[in-house]
Formats: C-alpha cells, sequence, structure tokens
C-alpha cells in the first residue's frame, strides 16, 4: 500500500466519480481506476459500489476513508518537519483561521515569538470553517481561531475553549438608509435583504432567530468577507457580523450599527484535536488563548 494510493482513494472518495478524481490527480482515468482496484485487491474488501453512471462508498470504505487521511495527513506532517528541521527550525506551528477576525492578534502573537528567536515556524492558513476542522481533524494543522456551532458538541474528537463572546452588528455601505443610526433592531433586520456566509454555524444562527420569532431575508451566500464586503458596498445587501471584524480601518467603506435585540451573542474559540498536542504545543496552547485574550502578560 502506497502513500499516492490512498491520496487517489481519498481523492475518489471525494468526488465520488472516477474522471474528475483522475483528471485532479493529474492522471488518466484508466490508471485512477486500476489503482483503487489494486488497492481493494491489496486489502481484500471493496471500498466502493459501482453502478452503471454511479460510484458509491461501502460502508467498509467509509471507515477505510477516515483511516486513509489520516495516514496521508500524518505523512504530509512528517515531511513538513523534516523540512523545517533542515532549515534550521525545530518545530512547525500550524494555525488555521478564518477571515479578518483574529489577523491583528495573530500579528502580534507571530512578532512576539520572531523577537525572541523562538524555534517555531509559523505556517498559517486561511479556510472556510468546515475546511479549517477537516484540517485541524486530519492533523494537518495543530489549531483553529473560529466561531463556535453547536455541532462542536457531537465531534468526540475536537477539544477548544472560549475566548470571547462577541456581540453582533449590522454591516451596510456608508450610504445605506442606516448608517448613520446609533442601534438598529431586529425587526428592522428582518426587512433587508442578508449577505451570509455559506459555513454551519450561520445556520445555526438562523435557527435560533427563527426559534425567537424572528425571520431575516436573505439574499445570497459568499464564501469570505471580501465577497461580502463587495456586494455590501454595490448595495445589494447587508450583513451581520461580529464586532470585533467591524472596524474602520478593515473596510473604511462600511457602516457598522449595533443591534441591540439579537437573540444570541456569537463564541470565538481557540481548537485542538484531542490527544494531538506534544508538551510543546500543549504549551503554545496557553499563549495562544493568554493573546487572544488580551492577556499580552503571559507572553
Amino acid at each position: 500500500m502506497e502513500i499516492r494510493q490512498l491520496k487517489y482513494f481519498i481523492s475518489a472518495a471525494t468526488y465520488l466519480n472516477f474522471t474528475r478524481a483522475a483528471r485532479e490527480c493529474f492522471i488518466v482515468q484508466t490508471a485512477m481506476t486500476q489503482q483503487i482496484a489494486n488497492l481493494e485487491n491489496e486489502i481484500g474488501v471493496r471500498l466502493f459500489e459501482r453502478g452503471y453512471r454511479s460510484l458509491t462508498l461501502t460502508p467498509a470504505g467509509e471507515v477505510f476513508l477516515r483511516d486513509a487521511r489520516e495516514i496521508v495527513a500524518q505523512a504530509q506532517a512528517a515531511g513538513e518537519r523534516v523540512k523545517s528541521f533542515e532549515e534550521g527550525y525545530a518545530n512547525l506551528l500550524r494555525i488555521g483561521y478564518h477571515g479578518e477576525m483574529v489577523k491583528e492578534d495573530l500579528v502580534g502573537l507571530l512578532r512576539q515569538l520572531r523577537l525572541e528567536g523562538a524555534k517555531w515556524k509559523p505556517l498559517l492558513y486561511q479556510k472556510p470553517q468546515t475546511e479549517l476542522l477537516d484540517s485541524l481533524r486530519d492533523g494537518v494543522l495543530d489549531f483553529i481561531i473560529t466561531l463556535y456551532g453547536a455541532y462542536f458538541e457531537a465531534e468526540d474528537w475536537l477539544e477548544w475553549e472560549l475566548l470571547e463572546e462577541d456581540r453582533l452588528m449590522l454591516a451596510v455601505a456608508k450610504d445605506h438608509p442606516l448608517a448613520q443610526r446609533e442601534s438598529v433592531t431586529m425587526a428592522e433586520v428582518e426587512a433587508l435583504p442578508l449577505v451570509n456566509f455559506d459555513e454551519k454555524n450561520n445556520e445555526e444562527r438562523t435557527i435560533e432567530m427563527a426559534r425567537s420569532g424572528r425571520h431575516p431575508r436573505e439574499y445570497c451566500r459568499v464564501e469570505d468577507h471580501t465577497s461580502g464586503e463587495i456586494l455590501i458596498r454595490s448595495g445589494w445587501g447587508s450583513a451581520i457580523w461580529v464586532s470585533r471584524l467591524c472596524r474602520s480601518e478593515l473596510y473604511p467603506e462600511l457602516a457598522f450599527v449595533p443591534i441591540t435585540d439579537h437573540p444570541g451573542r456569537e463564541r470565538l474559540v481557540l481548537a485542538w484535536r484531542k490527544g494531538g498536542l506534544d508538551p510543546d504545543r500543549l504549551a503554545m496552547k496557553d499563549r495562544l488563548s493568554a493573546l487572544l485574550r488580551g492577556v499580552e502578560e503571559a507572553l
């Protein structure tokens, strides 16, 4: 069994299409199907159910997919660590984050590490939340900084700690009728077309508001704040953002108005994989947490 075979299998399991998986792996389709067949013969089980125009994972394939991702992630991490030693660093510090919310906090932390001559080589990854969680689970990342979602409770491999609770604000274009208001109510927000992020915690936010009798009108979904800013500035909608993101130096063309009666608050968390941190990274977890909480003395 080879790592490249596992990568082919993961790609096929992701797309459930041998032709597309082969294209993503830069091989021909016949080579892809042959490699998958060789892998199935080697381990002695069928990983896929092959229909006339369909491809699905067998129950054994579902189990094997989790292990394959873990093995490939560990192999990639091992390669990164070896390369890091060659470059004169003792360890890699792989941090995933989403959007602009924690950019300034990361700048402060990494500046401090550099001034101390720390052994860490920081690697930063900005991804959508679902991809951050996948990368953390698979061992590609050491930590992620993201917004809490209730579905975290079902992930028995995940550990996290609360950094802060953040109120929510309405982001609008500067020429919007509400831009000069000191505050708005959810009743006013309900009447606006909203630009949402395509993530689970936004779905939970919508459900939470619905339970409280509020039903905001969604216009469209985006994957990042920059895309959201473009739609807001061009007048296509408004957005509900966490207050730590609502800074004029980041978005000088937007106005941010507090929502006085929003039913919930967003929680920023630092998360890691259960049992996935060595002693050095456990110590770094405390330092990351301290900085993100604003306790700079801990550094």
